[in-house]
């Protein structure tokens, strides 16, 4: 027997392991140097375990604990936000684990380890990361059972069975507190800042950026329409309206805010003027989208978007805002107009100078050939006809164009004649200015995966740009560059088109959507991701399924109904286990001890060795020995363990000896 406040062999073990499996759980989002060290402490504990060395000293303690700190400091400048935080509290599970030399240490760190743990969910709620999760909690618990049991027989992988009977066990209080238990959301509806990177598209766009995009196949959102999907031609996903441009990069405008307040129509509003500029006509599309973390604010619907989810807003230029930064997966519904017209009526004077602004000395020679055709051209439309011919005879579609410099348009229209999609709107913008045509560029994505399920996906390589230009009598016409010089890319697939391009999907190289080509894999792909979708769909719809489950179950939802719900439910099952405690044939007055004694004269019973009446322990077993010689080192041992157990004042423990009784029915 170790002695009460030592660390058991199976306690360790189990304790390290899940050290490791919490802490590659958080892997992605932990300095690497954070990593290093503990994967050195752990080293470093089972070094302690061998012998080898001792546990850190209070100096060296002390060092590394500053140590540890100036490191977060420098990584992260300053200490506000879920990733400092979360580093902050694995370097102290770290440092923990390495210091603990008492049983009630090690209790300290299973504590830690179930809070780090459950702080993944903070990161991703995904049905991958939800069964990574469960595993972890499995090892901490055994760690907890290993602790607390010493190293009895049973083999190492008796903890885990512990633990796997005590999680099956909580699972019917887990249902009725997931279903009753009120969501407390006043701390995590906060938000908290990260310095998680951004993703997807951005507020800019530069020659470039966009094919970039082209590199990736993470997902960006989900889209589950009330319909039919519309045709792959229609899916513009608007995203972003840049109309400042710099020579360089496109931005959103900085002379007036499209996001500030006054300029936000929130969901159930309606009292926005230029609300009335816009003329939708026919029948609006229902849709909901399940949007993945990006860490901007804003969302992506098609042309022209009205929001029917809270926390959602319409801007000025008619895209849809968030309320915080999107650190989770979110969903919020939209009704569009594909059939529309915005802002007939004309611009005004300072909306009309920013579509038109131009910065001076950059682009001279498409400046030169804007004004000589806008010149020559009868209607506005006739020269944008123009330009789109222009496109459509001379350039190339290509994931890969080469570098532009300073004066990137003229490059672009009269050298390289290469480019993506956020070339040719960028160029045509341009063009459209310096013929005195409003216009900017809108970002987004386009086109999207068809899924058998009947809901579409949209990936960061379908990332887009297009263009909006304002026509007399038309208003705001979008026009995508892009169609004249690849109509493939407009109707069709973005891998067919792009496949084999050399930096397609490279930023990818392990994700299925490679491999879609083969059937059983892509069927494969298919699969899992219908399982992602339905799990975010009810991740994300928890409060409403709670609700409605609430509803049926009590009628009227208020605290003190959930409340009676909570202590009656818990009342009953309690009860229940007291009644089956208290049923006679389910009461046991034998000792376990004494148990173990009666399952082994079963045993030789069988073999034909039976008890007499008055014999005791020693006797029978000494008899039963003399019966059978193979056994009698067995039964020897077995009688010892039972006397000193029952009456020599050892702590009963009656796994010993059914290791014994097991190896006597191996014996036979």
């Amino acid at each position: 027997m170790i002695p009460v406040w030592q660390i058991s062999r199976q306690g360790l073990f189990w304790l390290l392991l899940a050290f490791v499996a919490v802490i590659m759980m958080h892997a992605d989002h932990l300095p690497r140097w954070v990593l290093a060290a503990s994967v050195v402490a752990v080293v470093w504990r089972i070094q302690c375990y061998r012998g080898a060395w001792s546990v850190p000293g209070r100096w060296l303690k002390m060092t590394l604990l500053a140590v540890c700190v100036g490191g977060l400091l420098l990584e992260y400048g300053q200490p506000i936000g879920l990733e400092p935080m979360l580093a902050l509290l694995v370097t102290a599970y770290m440092l923990k684990l390495l210091e603990m030399s008492h049983r009630r240490d090690a209790y300290l760190v299973v504590l830690l380890a179930f809070f780090v743990a459950a702080l993944t969910a903070l990161f991703d709620q995904s049905m991958v990361s939800a069964g990574y999760l469960l595993g972890c909690l499995l090892l901490v618990l055994a760690a907890l059972v290993g602790l607390h049991h010493g190293d009895q027989p049973g083999g190492t992988l008796r903890p885990l069975k512990v633990a796997i009977s005590l999680l099956c066990q909580a699972l019917p209080l887990m249902v009725v507190l997931f279903l009753l238990m009120p969501r407390i959301g006043a701390l995590w509806s906060v938000p908290i800042p990260t310095h998680k990177a951004k993703t997807g598209v951005t507020d800019s766009m530069s020659p470039g950026d966009f094919s970039q995009l082209g590199r990736s196949a993470e997902l960006a959102f989900r889209v589950s329409f009330d319909g039919p999907i519309p045709p792959q031609r229609v899916l513009y996903w608007r995203g972003l309206v840049l109309s400042d441009f710099g020579g360089r990069t496109w931005k959103r405008t900085r002379r007036t805010s499209m996001d500030d307040g006054a300029l936000l129509q929130w969901y159930g509003q309606s009292d926005k003027s230029w609300d009335q500029l816009i003329d939708r006509r026919g029948q609006p599309l229902n849709y909901s989208v399940v949007i993945e973390p990006t860490q901007q604010l804003w969302l992506y619907a098609l042309d022209t978007p009205l929001p029917r989810s809270r926390g959602v807003a319409l801007t000025r230029d008619y895209r849809l805002l968030a309320n915080q930064p999107l650190s989770s997966k979110r969903q919020y519904q939209v009704q569009s107009w594909l059939d529309h017209s915005i802002e007939v009526g004309g611009l005004s004077r300072d909306r009309r100078a920013i579509e038109l602004q131009l910065p001076e000395g950059y682009n001279p020679r498409t400046l030169d050939l804007a004004r000589e055709w806008r010149d020559k051209a009868s209607s506005d439309r006739a020269f944008i006809q123009r330009v789109l011919g222009l496109f459509n005879s001379e350039f190339i579609y290509t994931l890969q164009p080469p570098l532009l410099g300073q004066h990137s348009v003229d490059e672009f229209l009269f050298e390289s004649k290469q480019g993506f999609c956020e070339h040719f709107a960028g160029s045509f913008v341009f063009l459209m200015r310096a013929a005195g045509i409003p216009a900017r560029v809108l970002a987004g994505y386009q086109g999207g995966e068809r899924h058998p399920d009947g809901y579409l996906l949209v990936r960061q390589y379908d990332a887009h740009a297009w263009t909006e230009v304002w026509l007399e009598n038309e208003g705001w016409v979008s026009i995508d560059p892009t169609a004249s010089v690849a109509p493939e890319r407009i109707e069709g697939d973005v891998q067919s088109l792009l496949g084999s391009e050399e930096g397609f999907l490279a930023d990818s190289p392990a994700s299925l959507v490679r491999f879609r080509h083969i059937g059983w894999i892509n069927r494969l792909r298919l699969e899992m991701e219908a399982l992602n979708y339905h799990w975010a769909l009810w991740v994300l719809g928890y409060d409403q399924m709670q609700s409605s489950v609430l509803t049926r179950l009590l009628g009227k939802i208020s605290v003190w109904r959930i409340a009676i719900a909570l202590l009656g439910t818990g009342g009953a099952v309690l009860l229940l286990i007291a009644l089956w405690q208290w049923i006679p044939s389910r009461r046991s007055t034998t000792n376990p001890i004494d148990r173990q004694f009666i399952f082994l004269c079963e045993h030789l019973e069988k073999q034909g060795i039976e008890r007499k009446p008055g014999e005791g322990v020693r006797a029978f077993t000494q008899r039963a020995a003399s019966l059978r010689p193979e056994m009698a080192e067995l039964l020897r041992s077995f009688c010892e363990q039972f006397e000193s157990m029952r009456y020599g004042g050892e702590t009963p423990q009656d796994i010993l000896l059914e290791e014994k009784l097991r190896a006597l029915r191996r014996a036979k």
